[in-house]
């Protein structure tokens, strides 16, 4: 049976006291407070090593804070089991929620993977040196999400959906949905816009506002998209969870 995430606790996920989801930025503006988890996937790696990583991650990391907020929203209310599964507290020592952390742990596993015929791959050529990074593709964040969950022993798929504002809470209620569009135009409660680039972004949806906008997580800011005005694309994915969560 499929786990539905209780729509309060996006209340609890996404708040304005002190954090509305994760932020890609926030490793790389303090390096050394990371440093354990790049280790862990490569002993060796240098300072100069870990200060060009985090930028990387900085330039392309919103598929997987996206996937990450989703992450929370499910085990919120398990902390104990979120730390046996992760690895990593749920909190830290200010009482902040450790999005980052997991974000980091999630694209040191999964970066660069790729899917054929089943068989995982890294491709080798996805990044180029001193360039910003690629990001995740539709297909390239449903391969690398449910690899990682896999690997921690969670059932779970992103899957496509085409979803109207109308419909977008109540398909809330049987999973987290995330957003992609190209370009970058994100607006205010009010409908100005507030960031606008030609590039593409990923973002957690977080609700609907009354006069129809979709209310998203960005940057660990509140933002909105506004359905329908997107030239290039506007793509919804919903995650689905298949396990339901017992306390350790």
């Amino acid at each position: 049976m499929d786990k539905k995430v209780d729509l309060k606790n996006y209340q609890c996920v996404f708040n304005e006291k002190g954090f509305f989801g994760g932020d890609q930025r926030l490793p790389e503006k303090d390096p050394l407070k990371y440093t354990d988890i790049l280790k862990k996937y490569d002993k060796y790696i240098s300072d100069e090593q870990t200060v060009d990583f985090l930028k990387h991650f900085c330039s392309e990391g919103c598929g997987y804070v996206a996937l990450v907020n989703s992450i929370f929203l499910y085990f919120f209310g398990y902390e104990d089991t979120f730390y046996k599964t992760f690895g990593y507290a749920m909190y830290d020592e200010a009482g902040n929620m450790n999005f980052s952390q997991l974000a980091l742990d999630f694209y040191c596993a999964t970066d660069n993977h790729k899917g054929f015929l089943f068989f995982d791959y890294v491709d080798l050529y996805e990044d180029k040196p001193n360039k910003p990074g690629f990001g995740t593709t539709i297909e390239t964040s449903k391969w690398r999400f449910e690899l990682y969950m896999k690997k921690h022993g969670i059932h779970a798929k992103l899957n496509p959906i085409i979803v109207g504002v109308q419909d977008i809470k109540k398909r809330m209620e049987k999973g987290p949905i995330i957003v992609s569009v190209r370009p970058t135009i994100l607006y205010d409660i009010k409908g100005n816009i507030t960031n606008e680039t030609e590039g593409g972004h990923t973002m957690s949806v977080v609700g609907v506002s009354e006069n129809g906008l979709v209310r998203v997580s960005s940057w660990g800011q509140e933002y909105y998209v506004k359905s329908g005005t997107y030239a290039k694309y506007e793509y919804y994915q919903q995650v689905i969870f298949r396990d339901t969560l017992e306390t350790v």
